[in-house]
């Protein structure tokens, strides 16, 4: 038993995931986590006022994960002089991310979509049902360093947008079950590949840049 007192930010939310792990996201809410922790619901509302907050305490949560994770990926990428040292950052940074989005696909669905609850949350200004803006605003910091490294812009936000709909757009049409009974073999490693050739910083001399329709 917690004690209401007791209560933390983080206790609720190692609650709210086990249910998730143990049950599936349809058995998150606020009275089975109270149950989870042995409180009354209303002892919750000091972090937490409703499922609209409870996920998006989730999704902060899972976006702090990612966010390690990926950081972690990055520090392992090999340094050397070679052609393709440059890229390494990117790919494993990408391996990571769709690393954690198989293995925890109720977080990450939580963190890239907003479900009606929390828009509806977000109509009435409720602060705690808030999507967490700044731990989506890290990852998205963390895409442009990586593709800045191969651009060598500091603020590529092009390359960013194109890395981040390549990377969500896989993961969508891999849980949609699209690629078909085979999968998607090996179609991941080489889109990360192209996209890292394409990004990287052209010599003096190489080819010019291909003008596209503005959208």
């Amino acid at each position: 038993m917690v004690y209401p007192s007791k209560l933390s930010r983080e206790r609720v939310v190692s609650a709210a995931l086990f249910l998730i792990r143990e049950q599936g996201v349809d058995a998150l809410g606020m009275r089975a986590v109270a149950l989870r922790l042995a409180v009354r619901p209303s002892s919750l509302y000091k972090h937490v006022v409703d499922l609209a907050g409870l996920q998006s305490l989730l999704a902060e949560h899972a976006a702090g994960e990612l966010l390690a994770a990926m950081d972690v990926a990055i520090a392992r990428a090999p340094r050397s002089a070679s052609v393709e040292a440059p890229k390494m950052p990117m790919l494993f940074m990408a391996n990571e991310y769709l690393r954690f989005a198989r293995e925890q696909p109720a977080l990450y669905a939580m963190l890239t979509t907003q479900s009606s609850l929390m828009q509806t949350a977000r109509s009435t200004a409720s602060l705690s049902a808030a999507i967490p803006q700044e731990a989506r605003a890290a990852l998205w910091q963390r895409l442009l360093q990586v593709v800045g490294e191969l651009t060598g812009a500091a603020d590529d936000t092009d390359a960013a947008v194109a890395l981040w709909a390549f990377l969500h757009g896989f993961i969508t049409l891999e849980r949609a079950g699209l690629f078909g009974s085979t999968g998607p073999k090996g179609g991941f490693a080489r889109g990360v590949k192209a996209m890292a050739a394409g990004l990287r910083r052209p010599a003096s001399g190489g080819h010019p840049a291909i003008d596209m329709p503005a959208s």
